[in-house]
């Protein structure tokens, strides 16, 4: 089974990644591309730009590539996305914070003309992703990881781990996106329906994935749970903070299993060492190659892109991070 997991979802990531060079109809001018992220801070949101950028090279567009500074700001990324549409750009990305508070400007943006594409999380749009599509008043479609069955595969490790009993803390990063929500609930559920002899403890939010919340909050369940088994944290913010609160408790690397999601410098270093068990990383370059392929394609030949591009998942561990087909799809 753990060679399953872990191949086909490695597979299907880095095919998206390779399946981004498709021929595209020549075109007199460059076209201009408005992304608006989640943030700009964590690693993982330069990793979706760099894959951006480099399907844009190859597609004759340029992109703008812009987020607030806390992934908590979502009035700082409307402001960002009404400026974008204000610029009536070619096209326009965008990774929802809020579930519903874009709504009306996505609206604005289909009013004027311009396609946009979600990556990353998608707003709360009526009729959801199926309904999303040419004819949407919220936008063609999104780019994105199944969060809901990401959650629950690290669940799966969770359980191997901690020999399928034990107290378990999840930590999350955001209790207002749907990315946040989905990847604390499938693990959730997961270890509900599955694995009874584990006991989930309260769960937990350091919004925005504040590292330094993030260690408050384990360090405390250390000391109120002595017999705490694991911690599962839902991006690379919160799973470094979960670990600096390990090196403070002094534990001894494994004593409490810890799994992340997403990379980054420290998390992989954390990995390495023995202090992190693993995590669950994305495709970031792919959410980024893909939505500007998609935009670029419908500009250009209005060509109708699939209203949900899944863009992969797997776990990834110390034995191995170094694997061509996983370590491409790391970032520092």
């Amino acid at each position: 089974m753990k060679k399953g997991l872990m191949t086909v979802a490695a597979v299907a990531a880095l095919a998206l990644v390779a399946g981004t060079t498709g021929p595209v109809a020549a075109a007199d001018k460059t076209l201009k591309i408005e992304l608006i992220s989640k943030g700009e801070t964590h690693q993982f949101w330069q990793a979706v730009k760099k894959g951006a950028e480099d399907q844009a090279k190859k597609m004759n567009a340029e992109i703008h590539f812009v987020g607030p500074a806390a992934e908590t700001m979502i009035d700082k990324q409307l402001e960002m996305l009404d400026a974008a549409i204000a610029l009536k750009p070619d096209a326009i990305g965008y990774a929802a914070l809020g579930t519903t508070q874009s709504l009306p400007k996505l609206k604005a943006a289909k009013a004027a003309g311009i396609p946009v594409y979600m990556f990353d999380t998608a707003a709360s749009c009526e009729g959801g992703v199926p309904a999303l599509g040419p004819n949407s008043d919220c936008a063609l479609g999104v780019a994105y990881t199944n969060s809901t069955a990401a959650g629950a595969l690290a669940a799966d490790w969770m359980a191997k781990l901690v020999g399928n009993k034990g107290k378990v803390l999840v930590v999350g990063h955001s209790q207002t996106n749907q990315t946040g929500i989905d990847r604390a609930n499938g693990f959730i559920n997961r270890i509900k329906a599955k694995y009874k002899g584990i006991k989930l403890l309260t769960p937990q939010y350091a919004e925005g994935g504040d590292a330094l919340k993030a260690q408050e909050i384990v360090s405390a369940s250390l000391v109120a749970n002595k017999d705490l088994k694991g911690v599962y944290g839902t991006n690379e913010g919160v799973s470094i903070g979960a670990g600096q609160a390990f090196k403070a408790a002094k534990l001894k690397n494994g004593a409490v299993k810890l799994i992340g999601f997403d990379s980054g410098k420290q998390q992989m270093a954390n990995i390495k060492s023995g202090l992190q068990s693993g995590a669950i990383t994305q495709s970031p370059m792919g959410i980024g190659a893909k939505t500007v392929e998609a935009l670029v394609n419908y500009v250009r030949n209005k060509t109708v892109p699939k209203n949900l591009i899944d863009t992969g998942f797997y776990y990834y561990d110390k034995k191995n991070i170094t694997d061509p087909k996983i370590a491409g799809n790391l970032y520092e």
